[in-house]
């Protein structure tokens, strides 16, 4: 499955129309300062949302064809906290909670694994100094 039609599968279940949000490119290789497990980023002023299509998130959509409801989920969640970024600027928190609130809307469990790993992110990063 292409790298274009995995992202396809999370915008649809996202809903949100390609008009709506910032411009999304497919990259292979993070930025140096970049977290190591990071699944997307917006360079600062650039309103471009970056998608790694190595990360572990992208790869359990693309070897499931989008057929892992949760994998694809979270993905739309991750492109929602990347189009928060470009709104808003760069508070982590509001970020997060904006991933949090599309899981919820997108109906992952509040006690499932991908809800708690993204708790858990948010924690981590909240708690850096």
């Amino acid at each position: 499955m292409s790298p274009a039609v995995v992202l396809v599968c999370a915008l649809r279940l996202l809903g949100a129309p390609a008009n709506v949000l910032a411009p999304i490119e497919l990259v292979v290789v993070p930025p140096p300062d970049a977290a190591a497990n990071v699944d997307a980023f917006v360079r600062a002023g650039s309103g471009v949302i970056s998608i790694l299509t190595g990360s572990e998130t992208f790869e359990a959509v693309r070897r499931s064809e989008c057929r892992t409801y949760d994998s694809v989920a979270k993905l739309a969640s991750i492109i929602a906290h990347e189009e928060w970024h470009v709104r808003h600027g760069g508070d982590e928190r509001g970020a997060y909670e904006a991933q949090l609130a599309t899981l919820v809307r997108l109906g992952v469990s509040l006690t499932s694994r991908v809800f708690a790993g993204v708790v858990r992110s948010m924690q981590v990063v909240l708690e850096r100094p």
